[in-house]
Order: C-alpha cells, then sequence, then structure tokens
C-alpha cells in the first residue's frame, strides 16, 4: 500500500530517541505487551468482577510482584479500578468493542481523553493546520488502531462531507490499513510485525502513506507507554502541500515533536520501583 518511513534528516537524538527502538528495545516491548496483555485478559474473565492480586497473577501466569506493577500502570491510566483495603480490581467500564487504552483516562462526563493528550493534540492542529489525530491499540481479537481524539481546525466541514467509508476507516481500522496503525504494528516486535515490511518504520520511527480521506496523507509516530507501544499520533496532510518538501519536513517534525512530548508525558506516570 506504499507506507514507508520517511527520513527525518539530522535531528535523531535526545526526545526521539524514544521513537527510535532497537532490536533490543523491541524483545523488551514485546515482553510488556504480552505481559499487559495477559493481565488485562485476566481481568476479562467471563463471570468474573473484582479479582485479588494473587488470583489475577496467577491466572496471568506472572509472578505477583510482576503483575501488582502492571497492574498499578493501568490503575494510573484509568483503564482499571482499585478496590477496598485488600487491593481487589476490575476493568472500568469495558466493553468489547471498546478496551481499555493506555491513552485514556478515567472517563468523565464532558472528555475521555488525557487533557494533557488533547493539548498536545490541539497543539500540533494549530502549528500545522491540518488534521490531527491520535489512536490507540485493539489488540485483543483482530488487531485494529481506534481513534480516541482528533483536532480538525477548519477542516470540521471537510470530515463532515467526506465519504461515508472514509470516515469509518478514520474512527477504526486493522494496523495494517495506514501508517496510523503500522506504526504501532511496527512496535509490537518482529513477530507482530512479520511480512509486514517494519523494519524502516522502526528504524526511522514514523510513517507516511495514503489516507482514507480522499486528497491527504497520513504521517503517524507511534506512543510509548514507558516500554510499551501505547498507541499513535498521525496528521492527515494536504497533499498539495506535501508536495513541497519544506512542508513535508515541518509536518514530519511536528508529529515527531508530538509524539515525543506524549510519550515522555505517558512514561512518566509509570509507577516507579523502590528497593
Amino acid at each position: 500500500m506504499g507506507v514507508v518511513g520517511d527520513a527525518m534528516g539530522p535531528r535523531q537524538r535526545g526526545e526521539f530517541a524514544l521513537l527510535r527502538p532497537n532490536a533490543a528495545a523491541s524483545d523488551r516491548t514485546g515482553v510488556a505487551v504480552s505481559r499487559t496483555m495477559a493481565v488485562l485478559r485476566a481481568l476479562r474473565r467471563p463471570g468474573v468482577g473484582e479479582q485479588p492480586l494473587a488470583v489475577i497473577a496467577e491466572s496471568a501466569g506472572l509472578p505477583a510482584p510482576t503483575a501488582h506493577r502492571y497492574l498499578q500502570a493501568l490503575v494510573r491510566e484509568g483503564a482499571v479500578e482499585q478496590r477496598g483495603p485488600r487491593a481487589r480490581y476490575s476493568l472500568i467500564g469495558l466493553r468489547h468493542d471498546n478496551p481499555p487504552s493506555l491513552i485514556t483516562r478515567r472517563p468523565s462526563p464532558d472528555d475521555q481523553v488525557s487533557p494533557a493528550v488533547r493539548a498536545e493534540l490541539v497543539r500540533m492542529q494549530s502549528r500545522t493546520g491540518q488534521i490531527a489525530l491520535a489512536y490507540r491499540p485493539h489488540l485483543i481479537g483482530s488487531p485494529m488502531r481506534i481513534c480516541e481524539a482528533r483536532a480538525c481546525g477548519a477542516h470540521g466541514e471537510e470530515l463532515l462531507t467526506a465519504p461515508r467509508a472514509a470516515l469509518q476507516t478514520l474512527e477504526a481500522a486493522p494496523l495494517e490499513a495506514d501508517a496510523a496503525g503500522l506504526v504501532i504494528l511496527a512496535c509490537l516486535g518482529p513477530a507482530a510485525s512479520r511480512n509486514i515490511g517494519t523494519s524502516r518504520i522502526r528504524a526511522e520511527g514514523h510513517a507516511v502513506g495514503p489516507s482514507s480521506l480522499p486528497g491527504r496523507t497520513v504521517i503517524a509516530a507511534p506512543l510509548w507507554f514507558g516500554p510499551v507501544v501505547a498507541g499513535s499520533v498521525a496528521l492527515l496532510a494536504g497533499d498539495a502541500q506535501m508536495e513541497r518538501l519544506a512542508n513535508r519536513s515541518r509536518y514530519i517534525a511536528a508529529v515527531m515533536d508530538t509524539a515525543a512530548a506524549m510519550s515522555a508525558r505517558l512514561t512518566r506516570s509509570l509507577p516507579r520501583k523502590t528497593g
């Protein structure tokens, strides 16, 4: 489908190191994803409500301290609730078609997305004048990317009049569908991304490719929650603007900056090890 990495140029250190995982980092990411999914599957068992740590750890096949660390990370991100003096855990507001996300905080009546994530998204939209989107992965069943937040600026009317099929693909699609999903897939480890040709994306930390929205191109970079890929941030840039190299470079830099800022915020929320 023509989605490839796109060389970033001289800015390859510092904050962008988060977005350029090496082989060892990919292996660690694969382990972290596997453990996170094991904990989530333990919490999703049919007919089971709140569960103590020992039961979750046994069901997930993890040592209790390891399960506790992952549960606390999910609690901090609003995906899991901890109750009572003996610490029983349960998923928050789980629906099969809307699983918990590491970029979704505890739901409120007005906003289900972290204010920090939304602020960074709005900042990217203002900086570029294009359409900005944030996605979360759905890794249970068929791996998908699902839109969590958007900042359209002056392009709201364009989305309202876009073909229904294009909008549906923007909202939810398999990870292989476009750059926004492929950057997630590329960071799930070699086993998950086998035969997808994502090595260049892993090396360059972002991807560029066609969008389902006519006349636009997707530029996307992964979001990180410590060693775990938590989603992606994407810019839908006008094809006409992308023909100019200066615009293309500016848009890629904006996406990379935004992904690094969001990842830093998420990573700072990780529980710190003691002892």
